[in-house]
């Protein structure tokens, strides 16, 4: 284990891996070897009010046949107005002070799959549940696995196309899946389980939301619902490159953004939007918008004791982030804030067309060197076998398989990552069943991780 201090990196440029969010054209060989050099080089930026003087001259990335839609909310939009470490100080959001214990672990193997893409959990139910890209859903403990769900009719793993989330109610026995159908399109759908076994119920199908694609990328992937019973779900850019349709910052499109929606049918729609939702009384505004300005939220978590909400967003060419939003005694964690794509990456200013004010800049960040190119996010272990683990979030990366631990308390000072293990093709980082934490690899096993 090699404990890491965070610094300021200088930036190198970088391919990023398709698998796991890259931009159309960007490659990535999954049999190349990366570097011997074990170490990555992390960075910290201040949460609110990215302090543009401090930025090197920008490459301009604008297109010139875009068109700019600023983050210019009305006047009467509810927004946190206190910055996020004023948040932080609800009652249930101090979860403790730091230095945090520094952990020793390692991954033991438990199980194999077919490209497991993510990893889930049913309330009252001590199982884990895998996600196949390729479209099926498995039940699985120490001692038998159980497909519950298998849509590989409707789906098929394709570059980041797929079945890419999986979500269980936590009040009725309904579970919904996000997944990319025959024509690319993202597709939110909702089925019955049974209560005991939880398979789903094929006929009972609802579709709930479906969100046009532009281009084969930049998918997004996670489905979870929130301390507050309402689903999310994370959409990438759009695709291609550089943001080129400028959603991210578009309040008019749900691409680049976490939506909060509740799943149940209307009398007249196949969803309702919650009215305490943001940009609800906007004009022009999706209402489904929760956060936005994000690139590829590949996959993001809520902090089970904090409500605190965890975004792993992978960058472009230069910058993989982590981002942090606090939640005022465990509730709104994200509400009406933007990331900052593509007005920046990470915290380097980038498309110089989009607004570059009112944004929250990431905790951590790190460049695309030693072989690192693309984010794995990303839990905050709150489980009871790993003691020295508790409260660290733990991240990595798809294609040097780096596994680190960042520790949230140092925030306030030098921020502390250090290296916790590696695992190639990394796809996941989640919370299972019982609360422990696995790793998943997209080459197909998914490991626990263990004390030491």
């Amino acid at each position: 284990m090699r404990r890491r201090t965070v610094a300021g990196a200088a930036l190198t440029t970088a391919l990023v891996v398709a698998a796991c969010g890259g931009s159309a054209g960007d490659t990535q060989s999954s049999g190349e070897n990366p570097p011997n050099n074990p170490a990555a080089t992390f960075a910290t930026v201040p949460t609110t009010g990215i302090d543009t003087k401090t930025q090197t001259a920008p490459t301009d990335h604008t297109a010139e046949s875009a068109t700019t839609t600023p983050l210019e909310p009305a006047a009467n939009v509810d927004l946190p107005t206190a910055s996020p470490e004023e948040l932080a100080n609800g009652p249930s959001t101090t979860a403790a002070t730091g230095p945090l214990p520094v952990p020793s672990v390692s991954l033991v193997k438990v199980a194999e799959f077919d490209t497991p893409v993510e990893l889930t959990t049913r309330p009252g139910d001590a199982r884990s549940f895998v996600v196949e890209q390729g479209g099926r859903v498995l039940a699985f403990d120490d001692l038998s696995t159980e497909v519950v769900l298998d849509i590989t009719d409707r789906t098929a793993a394709n570059g980041e196309r797929g079945l890419l989330g999986a979500a269980f109610d936590p009040a009725v026995d309904r579970a919904y899946v996000h997944y990319s159908d025959s024509s690319g399109d993202t597709v939110l759908a909702e089925y019955a389980i049974d209560p005991v076994t939880a398979i789903f119920d094929i006929e009972s199908r609802r579709e709930v939301l479906t969100v046009e694609q532009p281009f084969g990328n930049h998918n997004g992937g996670e489905l979870a619902f929130g301390p507050d019973g309402y689903l999310y779900l994370a959409l990438g850019d759009g695709g291609a490159a550089d943001d080129p349709e400028r959603n991210s910052l578009a309040l008019s499109s749900r691409l680049g953004k976490i939506l909060r929606i509740d799943p149940k049918p209307t009398a007249n729609t196949s969803f309702a939007t919650p009215q305490d939702n943001p940009f609800v009384d906007v004009d022009g505004a999706d209402p489904t918008i929760w956060s936005l300005g994000l690139r590829n939220p590949w996959k993001f978590s809520f902090d089970s004791l904090t409500g605190d909400l965890w975004i792993a967003d992978v960058g472009q060419g230069d910058i993989e982030e982590i981002n942090h939003a606090p939640a005022v005694s465990g509730q709104g964690a994200g509400k009406g804030l933007s990331f900052g794509w593509s007005a920046f990456e990470g915290s380097a200013r980038f498309n110089t067309d989009q607004d570059d004010a009112g944004h929250t800049g990431p905790v951590v960040e790190y460049p695309h060197e030693d072989g690192n190119c693309s984010v794995s996010g990303g839990a905050i272990y709150r489980g009871n076998s790993i003691e020295d683990l508790f409260g660290w979030y733990v991240f990595g990366d798809f294609c040097s398989g780096r596994i680190w631990g960042y520790d949230p308390t140092s925030i306030s000072g030098e921020p502390l990552v250090i290296e916790l293990a590696e695992l190639a093709s990394l796809t996941a980082i989640a919370i299972g069943g019982e609360g422990e934490l696995f790793a998943l690899s997209n080459a197909g096993t998914v490991s626990r991780f263990s004390p030491v």
